[in-house]
C-alpha cells in the first residue's frame, strides 16, 4: 500500500516539475507573458510576431500589437490545476508532453515567484472566446509580473498604429501629401523660348515681310556654325556671282546645245554609276562649264574634258575618290590615263586653280531650315534643281535663285502653304514675284519630251521617292486643267 503511495506521489512530482519547466520555458521565451495554443495561431502569425517583436527590442520602440486571427470552431476550455503534493490527482495537458524536448540544466530551476505556495489552480492558457463585429487584440505589458498572465481588450482593428513599419508608411505618405502641395522649383521647369522677330520694310518704310531668327536653336549645335552662318551665305552669294558662266561665251561652239545636253547625261549616268555625291556632279558641270567659255574644243575632245571635270571634282568633294583607271575604263578607249591627266593640268591652268563654287545644295539646305526639314519637299527639291543643272536654258541664272524655285515648286506639289518671310529670308531675299520666271522654267521641262533619259532614270528610283514620276504627272495635271503655279494652294 505505501508502495503505492509512493508511485503516486512520485508521478504527481515528476507532474508538477514537467509542467513548471514548461512554464519556465515559455515565461523566458516570451518577455510579454503570452501563450497561444498551437491549433488556434498559425505558424505564419506566430513567425511575424516574433520578428515583429525582435525589431522593437532592437530599436528600442513599443511592442507591437498582434491580433489573433477568427478560429475556424470555438475551442474547448483548458486549465492546469496544480495541486499539493496531498491531492490523489493531477490532470495534465497531454499537448505539452508530446512537445517536449528538455534541457536538463532546466531541472535546476525552482517554482515561479509568481506562483503561491498553496493555491489550487493556475490559469496557464485563457480561453478564446466568441468574436463579436470587433476582432479581440491581445496587448502584451512586460512589466506585470509573469504570473499575472494576459489582458484581453476589444478594440477595433483600425487602430493598430504601434508597428513601426506602418508608422513609417503613414509618415511618408504625409510627406508625399505634403510636398505635391508644394510649388515645384523654377529651374526643374524647361520654358521654350520663342525665336525672335524681325521686320524687313522697303524704302518708304512699308514692311515687306516679317521672319524668326531660327540660327538661335543652333547654338549649342558646333557643326552648324551659327555664329558665322550669316557671314558665310553673304560670302556664297557674292562668289556665286564671279563663278557664274556666261551662256553667251558657250555660243562659240558649234551646235553646243545638243552636245552639252549628251555630255551631261553621260556625266550622270557615271556620277550615279560610282555613287558620288551631288555636290560633285554640280562642281563637275560648273568647271566643264567655266572652261568652254574660255577655250574652244573639238567636238571628238567634249568627252574628255567632262571626264577630266568629274574626276577633278571627285578628288575635291569626295573622301574617296575613284581611281583615274575607273574613269578610263568608263569611256571605252575614248579616253586614256595620260589624256585624262594631261586634260586635269590644262583645266586646272585655264581657270587658275579656282575651284570655288557656291554649291546649290548648300542654298537649298539653309531654304530646308524654314521648310522644318521636310524630307519630302526636299527630295523633290532636289530633282528640281538638277533639273537647272542638266537643262541648257538655265546656264547664266544665279544657283540660289534655282534653290528657290525648286523649293516653291515642290512646296506647291505638297499643297503647302504661301511663301512667307522666313522662306523669304533663308533663301536669300527672293519674293514669289522673282521666283515667278524661273518657276515657269521649271515647268517648260517637266511637260516637255524627255531628253536626259538618265537623268529621269536616276530619280525613278525607291531612293528619291521617285521624285521624276510624281513631278511630272504633277505638272501635265497642272498645265492641262490651266492652273496658275504662284497662286496655287493659296
Amino acid at each position: 500500500m505505501s508502495n503505492q503511495t509512493e508511485d503516486t506521489e512520485n508521478s504527481q512530482n515528476t507532474s508538477s516539475s514537467r509542467f513548471l519547466r514548461n512554464v519556465q520555458r515559455l515565461a523566458l521565451n516570451n518577455v510579454t507573458n503570452t501563450t497561444f495554443q498551437k491549433s488556434n495561431v498559425n505558424n505564419s502569425s506566430l513567425t511575424n510576431f516574433k520578428s515583429s517583436l525582435n525589431s522593437a527590442k532592437k530599436e528600442g520602440s513599443r511592442i507591437p500589437q498582434f491580433s489573433v486571427p477568427r478560429p475556424t470552431a470555438p475551442l474547448e476550455e483548458k486549465k492546469i490545476i496544480l495541486t499539493d503534493n496531498k491531492t490523489n490527482s493531477l490532470p495534465i495537458n497531454k499537448s505539452s508532453d508530446d512537445k517536449e524536448n528538455q534541457d536538463p540544466s532546466s531541472k535546476k530551476f525552482g517554482s515561479l515567484a509568481s506562483i503561491k505556495e498553496g493555491s489550487n489552480e493556475l490559469p496557464a492558457i485563457k480561453s478564446i472566446q466568441k468574436f463579436t463585429s470587433t476582432e479581440e487584440v491581445i496587448q502584451h505589458n512586460p512589466l506585470k509580473s509573469i504570473g499575472s498572465g494576459t489582458d484581453t481588450v476589444k478594440k477595433p482593428v483600425e487602430n493598430e498604429k504601434f508597428h513601426p513599419a506602418r508608422n513609417q508608411l503613414e509618415i511618408r505618405n504625409k510627406e508625399v501629401e505634403n510636398d505635391s502641395g508644394k510649388k515645384r522649383p523654377i529651374s526643374t521647369i524647361v520654358e521654350q523660348e520663342l525665336p525672335k522677330k524681325f521686320k524687313v520694310c522697303d524704302e518708304n518704310g512699308k514692311e515687306e515681310y516679317e521672319w524668326e531668327d531660327l540660327d538661335a536653336e543652333d547654338v549649342n549645335d558646333p557643326f552648324m556654325v551659327s555664329e558665322y552662318v550669316t557671314g558665310i551665305f553673304e560670302y556664297l552669294h557674292q562668289l556665286e556671282v564671279i563663278t557664274l558662266p556666261k551662256k553667251e561665251d558657250l555660243y562659240q561652239h558649234r551646235n553646243i546645245h545638243q552636245n552639252r545636253d549628251i555630255l551631261v547625261n553621260w556625266l550622270v549616268k557615271i556620277h550615279n554609276k560610282f555613287g558620288l555625291l551631288p555636290e560633285t556632279l554640280y562642281l563637275a558641270i560648273n568647271i566643264m562649264d567655266r572652261f568652254l567659255c574660255r577655250e574652244l574644243v573639238q567636238l571628238d575632245k567634249l568627252q574628255l574634258v567632262g571626264t577630266s571635270c568629274l574626276f577633278i571634282a571627285s578628288k575635291y568633294e569626295e573622301v574617296y575618290s575613284p581611281s583615274i583607271k575607273h574613269f578610263a575604263s568608263e569611256t571605252d578607249g575614248a579616253c586614256t590615263e595620260d589624256e585624262i591627266k594631261e586634260g586635269e593640268k590644262f583645266i586646272l591652268k585655264t581657270l587658275k586653280f579656282n575651284l570655288n563654287y557656291p554649291n546649290p545644295m548648300n542654298f537649298l539646305r539653309r531654304i530646308s531650315k524654314a521648310d522644318d526639314y521636310d524630307i519630302q519637299s526636299r527630295t523633290l527639291a532636289k530633282f528640281l534643281l538638277e533639273i537647272s543643272l542638266v537643262d541648257f536654258r538655265f546656264i547664266g541664272i544665279l544657283p540660289s535663285l534655282c534653290a528657290a524655285a525648286a523649293m516653291f515648286m515642290s512646296r506647291k506639289m505638297l499643297g503647302k502653304g504661301k511663301w512667307d518671310g522666313n522662306l523669304i529670308h533663308y533663301s536669300g531675299g527672293y519674293t514669289k514675284e522673282e521666283l515667278a520666271p524661273v518657276c515657269h522654267m521649271i515647268m517648260d521641262y517637266l511637260v516637255s519630251p524627255i531628253v536626259h533619259d538618265e537623268f529621269h532614270r536616276k530619280y525613278q528610283s525607291r531612293r528619291f521617292m521617285k521624285a521624276s514620276i510624281i513631278s511630272v504627272q504633277w505638272a501635265l495635271k497642272v498645265r492641262k486643267n490651266g492652273y496658275d503655279i504662284m497662286t496655287l494652294h493659296e
